[in-house]
């Protein structure tokens, strides 16, 4: 993928299709909880490509990870994500608008049979080549949803006023794609 950028000629570009090293990624999000402080959670199972039109991936929703089977439990219930009826989450975007080394991503998230847009910004770095011959860039991204546009509607009220879970939710990404070096 050629990335429009207003950099020097040493900007980043992609071309082709590259695949997520999931050794080497992390997607999840956090929310404030209590109304004090970020609850953090991620995915263990996850996918994505980035090419031309942009970045596609996706999270199986019972690979949350939150250090709880308890709590892993509730939010795989239909409360939240009801990973029964809507094992997958997903999200589209494209294409990647650079500046430098600043990226934004418009796209739509999907859960529960519901969509949201969602603005992604962060960072690209590389191309750049690892020791077997193939070629890797890095994203690290993040934006902010509404989690009841997208059907996580479960909340409970506090004891002092307020809610137990905040509406804004903040996805993160760490993400390295990879392009298989060339043989020939």
């Amino acid at each position: 993928m050629s990335i429009t950028s207003d950099a020097p000629a040493t900007a980043t570009t992609i071309d082709g299709t590259w695949s997520l090293d999931t050794t080497h990624s992390s997607i999840g999000f956090s929310v404030v909880y209590m109304g004090v402080a970020p609850f953090n959670a991620s995915f263990g199972d996850v996918s994505a490509t980035l090419d031309e039109a942009g970045l596609r991936g996706a999270a199986q929703a019972g690979s949350i990870d939150v250090g709880d089977e308890n709590l892993a439990a509730h939010l795989a219930a239909p409360d939240f994500f009801d990973v029964a009826n809507h094992p997958e989450i997903s999200f589209e975007g494209g294409p990647l608008s650079v500046s430098g080394t600043t990226v934004t991503l418009q796209g739509a998230l999907a859960v529960k049979g519901n969509r949201a847009p969602v603005e992604l910004t962060g960072t690209i770095a590389g191309p750049v080549a690892d020791p077997w011959g193939n070629r890797k860039v890095a994203l690290e991204l993040s934006g902010v949803v509404d989690r009841t546009t997208l059907g996580l509607e479960w909340n409970a009220p506090l004891p002092e006023g307020g809610s137990m879970l905040a509406d804004d939710v903040t996805l993160k990404g760490s993400l390295i794609f990879v392009q298989p070096g060339q043989e020939g």
